[in-house]
């Protein structure tokens, strides 16, 4: 298990992951202002005062685990391109209550970088950090059953459908299944953990 307390950011081919902290926000806001990003969402169009209402108390629970040697109850990262720092998103872990070493993951990428593989290299490194970094055993993952993009993004990292949950979101169409995946790190080969490992460094 890798030390997580003293590293801040990850790099994985041309992206660079990076605990989020204030000074991402006015991206994050701008990103899930947008009616494209929050389409499948259950929540959104954002307000920016709605965004950082949620984010700064992830925020600052972090960076208080952070400056005191701790793991952070959670985990939230800001996505950005290696070379430039440009956004494109933000991904996060969250624990599973009574549940140690199983989360719960998440990600959105803004609409500009959509179509470009970065889903799917934000997924591998939530799957890397989850079952390397952190030593955990389960990864829980769901979307709308429209949200066929999210589904391969899922797919192309190994999750499996778990089950269907009837009508349980509604978003500003209507009424949307939930599709529920899960990984569970027994099911990644020894191999498959090692490339993930040579594929983020720090």
């Amino acid at each position: 298990m890798e030390d997580c307390y003293t590293q801040h950011s990850w790099i994985g081919g041309d992206l660079k992951f990076s605990y989020c902290t204030e000074h991402d926000l006015p991206d994050i806001s701008r990103m899930l202002s947008k009616e494209s990003v929050c389409r499948w969402l259950f929540f959104g169009p954002n307000t920016e005062e709605a965004t950082r209402a949620y984010f700064l108390p992830l925020i600052e629970e972090m960076r208080t685990a952070l400056r005191e040697g701790r793991t952070p109850d959670h985990h939230v990262f800001t996505v950005r391109l290696e070379g430039t720092g440009d956004f494109v998103g933000q991904c996060a872990l969250f624990p599973v209550d009574f549940s140690p070493g199983s989360f719960l993951i998440g990600y959105q990428l803004d609409d500009v970088y959509w179509k470009k593989g970065y889903g799917t290299q934000t997924c591998c490194f939530l799957v890397y950090f989850a079952f390397t970094v952190l030593d955990g055993y389960r990864l829980n993952g769901d979307t709308v059953a429209g949200n066929t993009a999210s589904r391969r993004v899922m797919e192309r990292c190994g999750f499996v459908l778990e089950g269907t949950q009837r009508r349980y979101w509604h978003a500003a169409d209507g009424y949307h299944d939930r599709m529920i995946f899960g990984l569970l790190k027994s099911d990644l080969a020894p191999e498959r953990l090692s490339a993930l490992e040579k594929a983020f460094t720090g």
